[in-house]
């Protein structure tokens, strides 16, 4: 189920917005769940909940675009719709990366749109989920906040931003979800993410986060290859790194 928010400082207008999305979603088959708030401030409290958010650009507390910017600064990668009567301001609105920018004035004529294009991104986050079972029942975690996974006493150990979860699984297995995800095996009981990588030695891969890595000594070399290739697909990552020959 998508979970979706909208915040607008006029309370007056939100069941209307939150019915002609509701209608749309529900024209795609797509089941949600819609929040209404008509304070930044009482959003902002629970922001990580929420897999789409529609902003209104103009309220008092904090504008949407400003909100947004909160989002980006803590590594929230939700999908952001505005919905304002300020149209000067949709090149300001792109500092955050939204999905679209509607005219309130053409509402209805560009949210059909919008909801498509929305269900285009979930398909595509949705594919880049790691499922893991835990303690029994299925937990999903972003493939792109996974810093690295370690096998330890006969159990996977997923170490992402926040925390760690282990679960009995294969090396082998995950290797095979997560190698055409920018994922590198430098030692039989690893797998690395590469945007999380600062430096490869011939012995070691260093982390962002402090952590380090062993490599094998026959994968040294091969680990460095995959590693530039990578980074050479992405000319925009913004992750440091450093290279040792």
């Amino acid at each position: 189920m998508l979970k979706v928010a909208i915040c607008d400082d006029d309370p007056d207008i939100l069941p209307e917005l939150s019915a002609r999305i509701k209608a749309s979603f529900s024209a795609c088959n797509t089941r949600v769940s819609v929040q209404l708030f008509s304070s930044v401030e009482l959003l902002k409290q629970d922001a990580s909940a929420f897999d789409v958010f529609f902003l209104d650009i103009d309220m008092p507390e904090m504008d949407g675009v400003d909100f947004g910017t909160f989002l980006r600064k803590n590594d929230n990668e939700a999908c952001i719709v505005f919905i304002s009567s300020r149209e000067e301001r949709v090149y300001d609105s792109l500092r955050v990366d939204p999905l679209r920018f509607i005219r309130k004035t053409c509402f209805n004529d560009e949210i059909d749109e919008a909801i498509e294009a929305i269900e285009v991104w979930w398909e595509k986050r949705r594919n880049r989920l790691l499922v893991i079972p835990s303690h029994g029942h299925l937990s999903t975690v972003p493939i792109d906040d996974i810093l690295y996974i370690e096998c330890f006493n006969k159990k996977q150990c997923v170490v992402t931003k926040t925390n760690t979860i282990s679960f009995r699984g294969t090396m082998n297995d995950l290797e095979e979800k997560l190698l055409d995800q920018g994922f590198l095996r430098p030692h039989i009981g690893y797998l690395v993410n590469y945007r999380y990588i600062n430096c490869i030695s011939s012995a070691k891969i260093f982390l962002n986060s402090g952590a380090s890595i062993p490599v094998s000594k026959h994968k040294a070399k091969e680990m460095k290859q995959l590693f530039i290739k990578l980074v050479s697909k992405e000319p925009n990552q913004s992750s440091p790194y450093t290279y040792e020959p």
